[in-house]
Parts: structure tokens; sequence; C-alpha cells
């Protein structure tokens, strides 16, 4: 009796794993759908959009773009969750998914057991940038102003607990200045506040189109080096704030179970899209540059942001379970 069960039980295994492979030798024969669980026009979006026309000549079947906003990106990422895992139903997380992973990961989707990386899209650095009323024109000059003036700097970010918010709270750890937290619902909104002089400052994730229209004025990137889409800006670590790194990101990802090889597959495509002049002009345009669409990328990516998070908090001494 147990020695039959033991073969049915070997024989379906080894069924469901030739008919993975059979899928995957034949996938694409279907529209792929990719859910982005940020609203339309974000970084994300563009992002996405951007590839995706690459990405369907080299696949040979349509890409269709969603929009699933909502508790910071989970009602999409649980939607593609529950999707089948066959490479058909796809999301495209960012640093907002790790950060709100690091912060309240009891209330959070676990981007990193629940999904499967294909790739990253957009690397972005994140921009600290300046009412212009402050007349401000580097780092330096923003130290300076605040420690002569304590208490009076707010820096604004997309959210509680967003990369943006934490970023900033880093910065405060490495200059030892004082700021007050002003969370916002996108950059849009916090740029139109700072051009105003209400809020003094902010890392934006997607700062080129704000400092290009003078609402912002920008003082250095995160990155390690010169940004080359802006190359007019110093790094922070080329500043008085040695060591001070940061790059955003967004990517496409597959839920957890879906078979390598198409994880492989669409890994390829995508890496292909990403070399093609007009994707890479438009994702340059927004002040980002792109990724190197392979999984392993990704992985470390998410990783990297998780360890720098939670150190962040650790420093400021925030907790976020109770917002």
């Amino acid at each position: 009796m147990n020695y039959q069960w033991s073969i049915r039980c070997l024989t379906s295994i080894y069924m469901m794993l030739a008919l993975q492979g059979l899928q995957a030798q034949t996938f694409p024969t279907k529209p792929i759908k990719v859910i982005v669980p940020t609203a339309s026009g974000g970084p994300s979006d563009t992002c996405m959009r951007a590839v995706a026309q690459a990405m369907q000549n080299q696949l040979g079947q349509s890409i269709t773009i969603e929009n699933v906003t909502g508790a910071t990106g989970s009602i999409g990422l649980n939607k593609v969750a529950s999707s089948p895992a066959d490479g058909y139903t796809l999301v495209v997380p960012s640093a907002a998914n790790t950060a709100s992973l690091a912060t309240r990961p009891q209330n959070s989707f676990d981007v990193m057991g629940g999904f499967k990386p294909i790739g990253k899209i957009c690397n972005a650095t994140q921009t600290l940038v300046v009412s212009p009323s402050m007349g401000i024109k580097s780092v330096e000059e923003l130290i300076k102003y605040a420690k002569a003036n304590p208490g009076k700097l707010s820096f604004g970010s997309i959210g509680i607990g967003s990369s943006q918010h934490l970023v900033g709270e880093m910065f405060a750890v490495a200059t030892d200045i004082d700021m007050q937290h002003i969370p916002f619902r996108g950059e849009a909104l916090a740029a139109t506040e700072i051009a105003a002089g209400r809020v003094q400052l902010m890392f934006m994730a997607g700062a080129k189109p704000f400092i290009d229209s003078k609402l912002v004025v920008g003082l250095a990137t995160t990155n390690k080096d010169t940004w080359a889409p802006m190359a007019n800006l110093p790094s922070m670590a080329k500043t008085s704030v040695p060591g001070f790194t940061y790059n955003g990101w967004n990517g496409i990802m597959a839920p957890a179970g879906t078979p390598d090889q198409v994880i492989q597959l669409l890994s390829k495509a995508l890496a292909e899209a990403l070399k093609d002049d007009k994707v890479r002009g438009v994702i340059s345009s927004m002040g980002n540059m792109p990724g190197l669409g392979t999984p392993e990328e990704l992985s470390e990516q998410m990783k990297a942001d998780i360890y720098m998070f939670k150190k962040i908090m650790k420093d400021r001494n925030l907790n976020f379970n109770d917002q």
C-alpha cells in the first residue's frame, strides 16, 4: 500500500515538473499583465511603461499595465501574490515596499518572501532639495543654517516610514541637526510646499523635473558618485557628509512559485529592453538610470535596503508600529 502510494506521489511530482517545463518552453502564449502598486505617472509607473513596449518586442506578446494603489502598495502586491504563478501576472515593487517591510513588518506584505525577482528597471538617486526662498546653494550652507536655527527646519517625504522619510532621518543623524518631519501624499504636493517656503527641504526620488522648473533647488544626490542625469550636482559623499549614500529603485517580480525558466525568460527580455536607446532616454529624463534587469541585482538591492532602513530606525529610535 505504502509502496503504491509512494509511486503515485512520485509520478504526480514528475508530471507537475514536466508540465512546468513544457509551460516554460512555450512561454508566453498570451498577454502579460503587470500591476503597478502606485499611481499613474509616478516613477515606478513611468519606468514600467518605458520598458513595456521593448519587452513586448522581445516576448512576442502584449503587456498591459494596471495601477492598483493603496496601503503603501500592499493591495497591488497581494493581488499579484494571489494570482497563478505562471509568469502572466507580474508586479513592480520599489524601495517604498522594502521601507514598509522594514518599518511595519507585521502590517506590510513580505515583498521578499512572496515574490521572485525578475530584475531591476530603474536605479534612482534621491536628491537633497531646498526651498528657493532660503537662498542656500550647498549642503555645507544648509548644515550651517540648521545649526544656527535649531528647531526651525522641516523636511518632507511621501509618507511616514517611506524611504524619503528614512533618508531624511539618516541625514539628521549624520549631521546632528534637528528637523521636523512633514509627510505628504506624493512628491508633487511636497514640492509645492517647498517652493512656497512652508517646508524647507526634502530628499526626493524624482527631483529632476522640479529642479528644472525651479520649484526647488538641488544641492546633492545620494548616489556614491556623481549622478549622470544630474551631473551638475555633487554626490552627498563628496560634500561635508562623507559616507552618506543611498539608491532607490523599482523592478519587476513574479509570484513566488513561478518556474525558474519563466523568470529567466522574463529577465532576459527586460535586460534587452533596458539596452534600447528610447527606453534609456525616457528613464534618463526622469533623473534615473537603467538597471541591469537581472534577478541577482534586484535581490541584493532589497537585502541592502532592509539592512539600512533597520539601522536608521535603531540610530533614531524610531518605532512605526502605531503609525
